[in-house]
């Protein structure tokens, strides 16, 4: 499952300044002991959306993006089948390394931003993070009754094998592997429905051309994909906005109980013994 990573450094934009039309469709943000790479349109070949997320040398996710469906008729579509109107960096920080990536899509009757900020630990750390803010706005003159997911596959320590997951709650998501753990907050609002599930089936059914509903399921291992969905009716004009945080922590050895306990893991971390 794991790709050949392409990987194009765009110019930073040193602090807020104004955004250009689009004139690249790879994306690198840069920040301390981590780099996060978007792939933003493409051919069916390609890894589409955040495509990698390196942590002092070691790329954890092979693919994280976004789907989304108006109605119940027809399936859903990802979002980088819309128009890409505006796409940008941003260097937040001053630091020289842009860390801040800002897209914005245009549909019919509706618009979705997408804001990703990546906050890196110190060299060999092990930790990183990354907010995320999405805002989907009513453009159009009618009601919009709309579904939107999230769909991740982290691969920690660069494999695609023996990982666990699981739902906490309807905020929290949990990933662990030997000695690395991930962990997702959706701070506002919490999702609908969401799934845990082994590689392909929650992205199988993301493209399959019908309308899904994520089946709820907490927990998964193996080679582990999970999904968040929100549902929600957007009136002429309004606006829907998510936000969330993703942190991975991979503790040096003889740190890992540290790690386990700040995480919250302790008492849910499965091992096995070969």
């Amino acid at each position: 499952m794991l790709a050949v990573r392409k990987v194009v450094v765009v110019a930073a934009v040193l602090g807020f300044g104004p955004l250009a039309p689009v004139q690249a469709d790879i994306y690198t943000l840069t920040d301390d002991n981590s780099t996060a790479t978007f792939k933003t349109s493409g051919d069916a070949y390609s890894t589409l959306g955040m495509n990698s997320w390196t942590v002092d040398g070691v790329d954890h996710l092979f693919q994280q993006w976004f789907w989304y469906r108006v109605g119940d008729v027809g399936g859903e579509s990802a979002i980088d089948t819309l128009d890409l109107v505006l796409a940008g960096t941003t260097d937040t920080n001053f630091d020289g390394d842009v860390d801040t990536l800002f897209l914005k899509y245009e549909g019919f009757g509706f618009t979705t931003e997408v804001r990703f900020t990546l906050d890196g630990g110190a060299i060999d750390s092990g930790a990183s993070d990354l907010a995320e803010q999405i805002t989907i706005t009513n453009t159009g003159r009618q009601d919009l009754d709309f579904h939107f997911f999230q769909y991740v596959d982290f691969d920690l320590n660069g494999t695609g094998a023996g990982d666990t997951v699981e739902f906490l709650n309807a905020n929290t998501v949990q990933q662990h592997a030997e000695n690395a753990w991930l962990s997702e907050t959706v701070v506002t609002p919490a999702a609908n429905h969401h799934e845990a599930a082994d590689y392909p089936y929650t992205l199988n059914h993301l493209n399959d051309q019908s309308p899904s509903t994520l089946n709820d399921n907490d927990f998964a291992s193996g080679d582990v994909t999970w999904a968040f969905q929100w549902d929600f009716a957007l009136a002429p004009g309004e606006s829907f906005q998510i936000s969330k945080d993703k942190q991975i922590v991979v503790p040096a050895p003889g740190a890992a109980l540290l790690g386990m306990i700040g995480l919250g893991l302790v008492g849910w971390v499965k091992r096995q013994l070969c």
